[in-house]
């Protein structure tokens, strides 16, 4: 009995400290750049070397190009954007901007509590810009793609940011078109299926935006 104690003890103290069944906290790098010019450089650069990195160096990567890119609407304007007073953001020309944020709209090593929550935060009170600043940085296609997490931390955030979220979804100079209509339709049901409330405000907010327009523009 003695023995087959110490064997059951050693088994458990073997398992508690295994590395690989400890869950390793996820804490943003606190980059402090000078500009935003050098916030762009560190992203682009940070992706690149991702793209040409094999795993877990790939992932380190992701880890710096995620914590490097902007967390709010502000911020995706002043790096992807264009301002009739300012000169135009360091990543307004296509394609470098376009795919700096498809990477982003793209990546699978984030915890997906972490990854949502910014991926959110960009697009609470978006409006379309032209170019970069369109179809909430593809967060419909994540949606459609990862409905559970994304629903999931959509829910947390207030009626306000979530129907701003999905205003800018559908938001451009003419939003009545089929390719809304078909985000809409395709969006609706998973959503629904996930979270009741989020459905209605889907709902609400395509039905507002399309209201402001009706095919006669603002």
């Amino acid at each position: 009995m003695n023995k087959l104690l110490i064997s059951i003890l050693t088994l458990m103290t073997l398992f508690s400290f295994n590395p690989q069944n400890e869950k390793e906290e996820f804490n943003c790098i606190d980059f402090k750049f000078k500009s935003y010019q050098e916030q762009a450089d560190s992203m682009v650069a940070f992706m690149t070397q991702a793209q040409n990195s094999n795993s877990p160096e790939k992932d380190k990567l992701e880890k710096k190009f995620f914590c490097a890119f902007p967390d709010s609407f502000k911020g995706m304007q002043e790096i992807f954007g264009f301002d009739d007073v300012k000169e135009e953001a360091p990543l307004y020309n296509y394609p470098n901007g376009y795919n700096v944020i498809e990477y982003f709209g793209k990546l699978i090593s984030i915890p997906k509590d972490k990854y949502y929550e910014k991926f959110i935060n960009i697009n609470v009170n978006g409006i379309w810009e032209a170019d970069n600043i369109v179809d909430a940085f593809g967060f419909s296609d994540r949606i459609l793609n990862d409905t559970e997490n994304a629903c999931a931390s959509l829910n947390k955030r207030t009626d306000n940011e979530i129907t701003s979220v999905f205003r800018f979804i559908f938001d451009g100079p003419h939003p009545i078109n089929d390719t809304n209509n078909e985000i809409y339709n395709q969006l609706l049901p998973k959503i629904e299926k996930q979270n009741e409330r989020l459905g209605k405000l889907l709902t609400e907010s395509y039905n507002q935006i399309m209201d402001e327009y009706d095919g006669h523009g603002q």
